[in-house]
Parts: C-alpha cells; sequence; structure tokens
C-alpha cells in the first residue's frame, strides 16, 4: 500500500491538490491511502473544498487525525463565542466561511448543526498505526512537566502505554513539538512516527543548525526526516511550501488499510 501523508493543510486546498497530484495520488486506486495529520481548517480560504476532498476518499482509504485546530474549533462551538486567538490562528474565520454568518452566535449554532463539518470530526482519530508507522499530529502522549511551552523546565518521558491515554493526555499531545520530543528520545520501537503540528525549519535551526533566522539564512520547511520521525508541517500559511510524502507500507493485521 502507498500512503499519501499532508499534514496541517490549514484550508489551502489547491496547494494541497496540487502536491498530492505531484506524488501521483489517485483517489481511485485502491492501493492508495490517504492520510492529514490534522489542522485541516483555518488560515486559508478553502476549508470547505478542503473537507469536501478528505470525505470524497472512500472511507476505507482515508486517514483522518485530529488537530490541535479542530479541538480548538469544537471547543469554541461549545462555549459559543470565540476568544481572541481564535481569530489569530483563523479559528473564527473558517466558521464564517463554512456557514456564511459573520455573527459568531450563529456562525457557532450553524457549525454544530453543519453536516460536511460533522462528518468530518467524526471521522477524525487521535492516531493511526500500520506494521512501520504511527500517525498522530503533534507527537504520542508522554509525561511532561510542568504544562506549557517553556522548554527550559521541561521533561519527556516515553509511556509505553499512549496508546490508551484519556482525552486530556491527547489534547495536550497534539500541541507537542513533535521533533523536539523526538529529540529528546520519546519514540516508539521499531515505527516511523509522522507529525505535524511544528514547521520543520525548527528542527534545521535547533537540532541541525543550518540555519539561523536572526540572520535570515534561508529556512527551509521540506520534510525533516530522521530515524523513527518524519515531520511535515511546511508552515503552508507563511512559507508557502506545502509537503506531500509517499510511504509505502502495509496494515496492521485485522486492519482494512
Amino acid at each position: 500500500m502507498k500512503y499519501f501523508i499532508v499534514a496541517d493543510v490549514h484550508g489551502f486546498y489547491t496547494k494541497m491538490n496540487k502536491a498530492l497530484k505531484a506524488a501521483g495520488f489517485d483517489k481511485s486506486n485502491p492501493e492508495h491511502i490517504f492520510v492529514s495529520l490534522g489542522d485541516a481548517m483555518d488560515r486559508g480560504e478553502q476549508p470547505e473544498k478542503v473537507l469536501q476532498f478528505m470525505l470524497s476518499i472512500p472511507a476505507e482509504r482515508r486517514i483522518l487525525i485530529r488537530g490541535n485546530h479542530e479541538d480548538l474549533m469544537e471547543q469554541a462551538i461549545n462555549r459559543r463565542y470565540f476568544y481572541s486567538y481564535d481569530l489569530t490562528n483563523g479559528t473564527q474565520r473558517t466558521a464564517f466561511l463554512l456557514t456564511g454568518k459573520r455573527v459568531e452566535f450563529d456562525a457557532l449554532d450553524d457549525l454544530r448543526r453543519h453536516p460536511l463539518y460533522n462528518e468530518y470530526i467524526a471521522n477524525c482519530v487521535d492516531y493511526h498505526e500500520t506494521a512501520g508507522a504511527i500517525f498522530v499530529h503533534g507527537w504520542i502522549p508522554h509525561n511532561s512537566y510542568p504544562k506549557g511551552f517553556n522548554t527550559d523546565y521541561r521533561r519527556h518521558d516515553y509511556v509505553e502505554g499512549w496508546r490508551d491515554a484519556d482525552r486530556e493526555h491527547w489534547e495536550a499531545a497534539r500541541w507537542e513539538n513533535g521533533m523536539e520530543s523526538w529529540a529528546d528520545g520519546v519514540r516508539e520501537p521499531g515505527k516511523t512516527i509522522f507529525c505535524g503540528h511544528w514547521h520543520t525549519s525548527w528542527a534545521r535551526e535547533v537540532i541541525d543548525h543550518t540555519c539561523t533566522h536572526k540572520t535570515r539564512d534561508p529556512a527551509d520547511f521540506a520534510p525533516w526526516v530522521r530515524e523513527g520521525i518524519v515531520a511535515l508541517d511546511g508552515c503552508i500559511a507563511w512559507s508557502g511550501v506545502f509537503n506531500c510524502y509517499v510511504w509505502e507500507d502495509e496494515p496492521l493485521p485485522g486492519q482494512s488499510k
């Protein structure tokens, strides 16, 4: 089977479609599996086309991973109003684009009943595993203390039972910088973890030391590939780079994909 993996589409349907075509994806080919690593919406102008495309792929040949932006939208729908970060993250704009409404209460209430959006959310999963790979958004759940983004005080420990993590731990994992967690040793033996969420140029600056934003050296947003990890977020909204990675693998025993 060939897995065509994209990450952080963020509503850029045209860019995604172009990358998939360049990679040779054919949604009518029974050997082709489409994988989205989450954050399908927000920031781009084509969220409806993105969702329509993803759901047009037969269910047995699509894998839709839930991202932190899917969480953000669900949280906004549940409280019926937006926070300021929903504006900067593009969540509000996505709600307006999908519903055609410009009042937040109306848009969020419409989304609660929106057939396309709800079908997409219902098909999202925390992770998917094949014989040789694990697909996630940020990273697999692990021990991290304290919560937050201050890496000076961060402790990453692998958790063997991460597959059975509860909702809170999966939501936290979706915010993780997978490249940082990988560098800290949080890995799944015998597997390659595919992740998005954090732009790949980060690893080239912090881990590889091949570019620095301070000197404005050319940033490289291509897939970052090392043993046990393939990071794919090209930071499409900022860089214009959209990555599609092709991975040949087999489903786990008993899986249809």
